[in-house]
């Protein structure tokens, strides 16, 4: 068939295959949507009817995406007939069609964001911390916990939840008897009310999977339990699954989603056939070598060593300024100039990490009048503290209204919040002015005791920048003027302008040029990552959006504290044809993040002396960078390749160093996880467990003991810790 003549053999061999259960793993670029389009035609080509095909993915635009290019391939009028959907879409169908089935009343109510929050605000329960109320219920709901599994969780665990989340039980608890009553659902809701359903009734199961012969999933690492519950349902069934995904891009563990649920297809679906996508249509060589030096310091992963096929290799820049405000007003600079050029705005992207890094680069571009659009989290006054701050002003203003209490919230930092305005209230009165700096003082200390130092710089930048913005405005009503119109300015963006988005919200997107910035370390990777992991992974998201151009800038001052380039750039540096100049630097804050043409120069020559060299065998990059100099240390090597041949943990089987004991120990005293500290120590958790009973913290089990019941001896190690 003419469309599969134009895939490479690795595509054409995925999308082809017979093999009942199949994943093919496809780096950035590697055509993923279009190798499961033509797996599409492919069936129907071999006779499949179109109707009896299932495929699903994450968003409407993805779903369609994959619609018009069947439709295109197959020549059809429309997509009419076919089952091509996002899961939540799949899902709504069928509740939508028999609602009794799954314990729905006949006519039952989607609800949007407004009617969840309406809920809340309509029994005076205000929320304003890090995470949105209604995204952690999501989040749990996704992971398949309903409110009385949150309330064990909250009470049971001793980690961030303890922290500042008991309250949530009781906004779960409402909203959860809300959405009974009225008969309702939500977004969340979907999946699991199928999949629940087709756990318990043979009959459903049957209506639901019978009406298909092939499942085609796309983007499968970002699948969260619920889903994967739905694909095991139609496996079990007999139904042909066919996936697709690259587990380097796998970034939502905060929406359920699971690295290892990829990374064990093979072991979840014995006898499954992987297929590797090998070439990458998006980048350059230099983009797609430096995407590849980067991602391959993780460990959890699955090595694939696609090739670049463009014939321009791209350029790389790294850049170091003292500033923010510097770096932002640079690359700000090499906008204007790539825009001088010719290059359409639409081609133009600058990444981070966090929204509040995009607000320096907003005010750049407003400067010089460059058109932008902001994706993601990039308005200031949907933040937390710019919430505080105009909650305060209003309650100072009104008291304990609506307007007031919705943006303070009714936490322990908010009651403290209002215990100090209540004792300057008769003070400043109503004037707006006097109000300002006492809001700015009160809001900037509400911050826990514990909070680090580069923290509550942070928090203090942000309270500040949002107090001057009100100090500006002559009053209250001004100020709400002011917050209207840039709000909606970011949600009416022009028509062609440059995008401002966190690298979450451009997964699956890409551009000519790429300035991803803020790479510090406590920004990307952020102070506050449990899995440095899933932050190289962030990066490389970022990286390889860039089709030709891929600036990285850095500041040596963030929030008022100095920081460190982020090491993913030292990283990336490993790979060839990369320009970098540090903040220290002659004219470092004069300079572009995109390459002068006396630096263009000198990477041609450094290609063209590339070139002529001759080959070098790659290095291996998942095993200890020493050549082998003892028996010992030849041994070890071994153990460790014998390790990844059978994908067991990597140091299984090797001795302990004095490094790793004292890591078990801070891990096992900080009550981790025993699956967590194996993770992260590269062992088995049988072996993390042996290692605990020789260093004297945990008794040896009796025969038939379990981990769960093994109980503590001591918290210091024994003599173990000095082997």
């Amino acid at each position: 068939m003419a469309e599969a003549r134009r895939l490479d053999p690795t595509q054409r061999a995925a999308a082809a295959a017979a093999a009942p259960v199949q994943l093919t793993l496809a780096g950035p670029g590697a055509g993923k949507t279009t190798t499961l389009a033509v797996r599409f035609v492919h069936l129907v080509r071999q006779g499949v009817d179109p109707r009896r095909i299932l495929a699903v993915t994450f968003t409407r635009k993805a779903a369609i995406e994959m619609q018009d290019r069947i439709v295109r391939l197959l020549r059809l009028d429309g997509p009419k007939g076919l089952a091509v959907d996002t899961f939540h879409a799949f899902a709504f169908r069928h509740l939508r069609r028999q609602p009794q089935r799954f314990g729905l009343p006949e006519q039952f109510d989607l609800w949007d964001v407004l009617q969840q929050r309406h809920v809340f605000h309509a029994r005076r329960m205000w929320w304003n911390e890090e995470i949105d109320i209604i995204d952690l219920i999501s989040g749990m709901k996704e992971r398949l916990i309903d409110a009385a599994g949150f309330a064990r969780m909250v009470g049971d665990k001793s980690d961030e939840l303890r922290a500042y989340y008991p309250a949530a039980v009781e906004f779960f608890n409402v909203y959860e008897a809300a959405l009974r009553d009225a008969g309702a659902i939500d977004f969340a809701d979907m999946v699991p009310l199928v999949t629940r359903a087709m756990a318990h009734d043979t009959a459903c199961r049957s209506a639901i999977t019978g009406a298909f012969d092939h499942m085609l999933v796309d983007e499968y690492q970002d699948v969260n339990p619920g889903q994967l519950d739905l694909i095991a349902h139609f496996v079990a069934a007999g139904v042909k699954l066919w996936a697709v995904g690259d587990d380097d891009q796998t970034l939502y563990a905060f929406r359920a989603s699971d690295i290892r649920t990829i990374l064990d297809f093979g072991r979840h679906h014995p006898g499954a056939r992987i297929h590797t996508l090998e070439v990458n249509y998006r980048a350059g060589a230099a983009i797609v070598d430096a995407a590849k030096a980067l991602i391959r310091h993780n460990r959890t992963r699955v090595d694939k060593d696609y090739r670049p096929v463009l014939t321009e290799p791209g350029e790389i820049v790294i850049r170091g300024y003292s500033s923010p405000e510097i770096e932002a007003r640079q690359v700000a600079a090499a906008i204007a100039e790539l825009l001088g050029q010719g290059e359409a705005p639409g081609q133009i992207t600058i990444l981070y990490r966090a929204g509040a890094i995009g607000l320096n680069f907003q005010t750049a571009l407003k400067e010089r009048q460059i058109p932008f659009e902001v994706r993601g989290s990039g308005d200031l006054w949907q933040s937390v503290g710019a919430r505080l701050v105009v909650g305060a002003l209003h309650y100072l203003h009104g008291g304990a209204t609506v307007a007031a209490m919705s943006r303070l919230g009714t936490g322990q930092r908010s009651r403290i919040i209002v215990e100090h305005l209540d004792q300057i209230r008769p003070t400043v009165g109503h004037d707006f002015t006097l109000s300002c700096p006492h809001v700015e003082r009160i809001v900037g200390e509400a911050l826990p005791a514990k909070a680090s130092d580069r923290e509550r710089n942070e928090w203090t930048s942000l309270v500040q920048s949002v107090v001057s913005v009100a100090v500006s405005c002559a009053s209250l009503a001004a100020l709400e003027r002011r917050i209207a119109e840039q709000s909606a300015a970011l949600r009416a963006p022009p028509d062609e302008a440059v995008v401002l988005s966190t690298v979450h919200s451009a997964k699956g997107l890409e551009w000519d040029t790429v300035f991803l910035v803020g790479m510090e370390e406590g920004v990307l990777p952020s102070a506050n990552a449990e899995d440095l992991e899933e932050e190289r992974r962030i990066a490389y998201v970022g990286v390889t959006r860039a089709r030709r151009g891929l600036g990285l800038t850095y500041s040596a001052h963030r929030y008022g504290v100095a920081v460190r380039p982020s090491r993913f750039l030292s990283e990336i540096k490993t790979a060839d044809w990369c320009i970098w100049s540090g903040p220290k630097a002659d004219s470092a804050d004069d300079r572009l993040p995109v390459p002068t043409e006396a630096e263009r120069r000198r990477l041609r020559s450094r290609r063209k002396t590339a070139a002529t060299a001759p080959p070098e065998r790659p290095p291996r990059t998942d095993l200890p960078h020493r050549t082998p100099q003892s028996q010992p240390e030849q041994r070890l090597r071994e153990q460790i390749e014998r390790n990844l041949a059978a994908r067991r943990p990597l140091r299984h089987g090797l001795p302990w160093s004095l490094e790793e004991v004292r890591r078990l120990k801070e891990l096992f005293s900080g009550a981790t996880p025993l699956d967590r500290i194996a993770r992260e120590l590269q062992r088995s958790e049988g072996g993390v467990l042996a290692q605990l009973v020789r260093m004297g913290v945990l008794s040896a089990p009796d025969p038939g003991q379990t981990s769960e019941t093994l109980q503590y001896t001591s918290g210091h190690p024994g003599p173990a810790e000095k082997v």
